[in-house]
C-alpha cells in the first residue's frame, strides 16, 4: 500500500508537471490562433508577422504553417519609457498601430545603442500622418546593456541574441509589425473567416472597376473622406482604350496578400500585377486601408509600399508597367536596372537583398543558390569593402528570359579583376530573377 501510495503521489506530480511544461510551450494566448485572430486575418504563405504587447513588453513572432498561424517564439522587449501612444517626435512613446520592415542595418553601421542589428519600420504611416502624428527612426533593435521592461526612446529593443536570431525571419516592405497596447479578445474564426471572405470580394469588385469600370465605379469603392488621385484615373483610361483598339484587355491580378486589423482599420498589402499580352509584370507592392462606413467596406488611404525601380515613381506604377510591355526600350532598362540593384546589393554587402534577385532555380559553377549566396557571404566578410559596377550592358530577351551581358568591374580590399559578365535571367511573379551567372576574365 506505501509503495501504492509513493507511485500515485508521483503520477499526480508528473502529470501536474507535464501540464505546466505543455501549457509554457504552447502558450494558450496564441495557440492555435486565440487572439491573434485579431490582428492577422491573412499571413501570405512562407511569411512571418511580428506582434508586440506593451503592456506585457513581450516580442511574439508569428509564421504561417500551412496555412496555420503558428507561434515561432516569443521573446521579453523593451518600449518606449513613456506609456500611452504616440503622438510627436521626443514623446518617448511606442507607436501603436500596423507598420512594416523598411531596412536591415548590420551592427558595423550602428551606433553601440542599437546592438547588434537594427530594423527600421515605416512610422509614421499614411493613418499616423493623416491625424497629425508625427517623428521618426522607430526600429526594431538590440542592446549592449541588460534589457529593462519601457527603457528605450520609443523604438522595440531586444536583447541581441534575439534580434539577430530575427533575421531570418524577416522580408522587407513585406513582415508586418503589430504593435498593441495590450493583446485582447478571444479565438473569432468564424468572424475573422467572414472579414476574409469579404475582403477578398471586395477586393475583386475593386480591380474588376479598374479593369473595366467607369470613374464612378471605381470612386464609389473609397470613402467621402478619402479622394484617390484624379490625375491618375484620366491617364488610366486613355491607356485602357489604347489597349482596347488592339482587341486586348488589361488583366490586373494581386499576390502573397497579408490582411491585418488594428482600431477598426484593416491594412490590405499585395503585390499587384498587371498581365497584357500574356506578359505579367510587377507594378509594385501596394497597401489599402480600409475601414467599414455604414456597414460597408470603403478605401480610406491607398499608397505603395513599394514600387520597382524601373517605374517612374512620379507616375502611376500600374500606367507604367504596362508601358514596359508596350516599349521593348523600356523593357530593357527594367531588366538593366534590376541588374544594377543587383550590383549595388553585392556593392554594400547585402546579402539578405542580394539573394532576393536569384530565383530558387539557380545553378552554376556547380552551385545551386544556397550554396552559391553562402559562398558569397563568407567573401563578403572576408574583405572590409566590395565595390561592384558594370557597363556597356546588352540585353537580349525571349518570351519569359533574357541574356544580360556587361562588363563588370570587381574591386575590394584584397582583390580586383575585370570580365565580362553574363546573367541569364527568368521572368518569376512580374519580376526578373537570375537563374544562371558567368564570367570570363578579360
Amino acid at each position: 500500500m506505501v509503495v501504492l501510495k509513493f507511485l500515485s503521489e508521483h503520477l499526480v506530480l508528473f502529470v501536474i508537471i507535464s501540464l505546466l511544461v505543455v501549457v509554457n510551450f504552447a502558450n494558450p494566448r496564441l495557440a492555435n490562433g486565440y487572439n491573434v485572430l485579431l490582428y492577422i486575418i491573412q499571413l501570405p504563405e512562407n511569411e512571418n508577422a511580428i506582434l508586440v504587447e506593451k503592456k506585457t513588453q513581450t516580442f511574439f513572432l508569428i509564421t504561417n504553417a500551412d496555412n496555420n498561424l503558428a507561434e515561432v517564439f516569443q521573446v521579453p522587449c523593451s518600449t518606449g519609457e513613456i506609456g500611452g501612444v504616440k503622438l510627436r517626435s521626443g514623446d518617448k512613446k511606442t507607436p501603436e498601430g500596423i507598420y512594416f520592415v523598411k531596412d536591415e542595418y548590420e551592427d558595423k553601421y550602428l551606433t553601440p545603442v542599437y546592438g547588434k542589428k537594427a530594423f527600421p519600420i515605416d512610422y509614421p504611416n499614411f493613418l499616423d500622418t493623416r491625424d497629425g502624428k508625427n517623428g521618426s527612426a522607430i526600429w526594431i533593435h538590440g542592446t549592449n546593456k541588460m534589457l529593462k521592461p519601457m527603457d528605450s526612446n520609443g523604438c522595440i529593443a531586444l536583447e541581441n541574441k534575439n534580434v539577430v536570431r530575427l533575421s531570418d525571419y524577416v522580408t522587407l516592405d513585406s513582415t508586418p509589425v503589430i504593435l498593441v497596447e495590450e493583446i485582447n479578445g478571444h479565438d473569432s474564426r468564424d468572424i475573422v473567416e467572414k472579414q476574409r471572405s469579404q475582403i477578398h470580394e471586395f477586393l475583386n469588385r475593386w480591380t474588376m472597376a479598374l479593369e473595366t469600370g467607369t470613374y464612378q465605379d471605381y470612386l464609389s469603392f473609397y470613402s467621402s473622406s478619402y479622394l484617390p488621385q484624379i490625375d491618375f484615373w484620366r491617364h488610366w483610361l486613355k491607356a485602357r482604350q489604347r489597349f482596347a483598339t488592339r482587341n486586348e484587355r488589361v488583366s490586373i491580378t494581386h499576390e502573397n496578400m497579408g490582411i491585418y486589423f488594428y482600431n477598426d482599420t484593416f491594412v490590405v498589402l499585395f503585390d499587384q500585377l498587371a498581365t497584357l499580352e500574356k506578359q505579367k509584370v510587377l507594378a509594385g507592392k501596394r497597401k489599402l486601408f480600409l475601414a467599414k462606413e455604414d456597414g460597408i467596406y470603403k478605401i480610406v488611404g491607398d499608397v505603395y509600399q513599394r514600387i520597382p525601380v524601373a517605374l517612374d515613381k512620379n507616375g502611376s506604377p500600374l500606367i507604367g508597367s504596362l508601358e514596359i510591355v508596350f516599349d521593348p526600350q523600356l523593357k530593357e532598362k527594367r531588366i538593366t536596372q534590376t541588374v544594377r540593384s543587383w550590383l549595388a546589393a553585392w556593392s554594400t554587402k547585402d546579402m539578405k537583398k542580394y539573394a532576393s534577385f536569384y530565383t530558387d532555380r539557380f545553378y552554376s559553377d556547380g552551385m545551386n543558390k544556397r550554396q552559391w549566396v553562402d559562398r558569397k557571404k563568407r567573401i563578403s566578410q572576408k574583405y572590409s569593402y566590395i565595390n561592384v559596377t558594370g557597363n556597356h550592358f546588352k540585353v537580349r530577351q525571349k518570351k519569359d528570359t533574357c541574356v544580360v551581358e556587361f562588363l563588370q568591374t570587381y574591386e575590394s580590399s584584397g582583390f580586383v579583376a575585370k570580365g565580362k559578365k553574363q546573367l541569364k535571367l527568368i521572368k518569376t511573379g512580374g519580376s526578373w530573377k537570375i537563374f544562371q551567372e558567368s564570367w570570363k576574365k578579360k
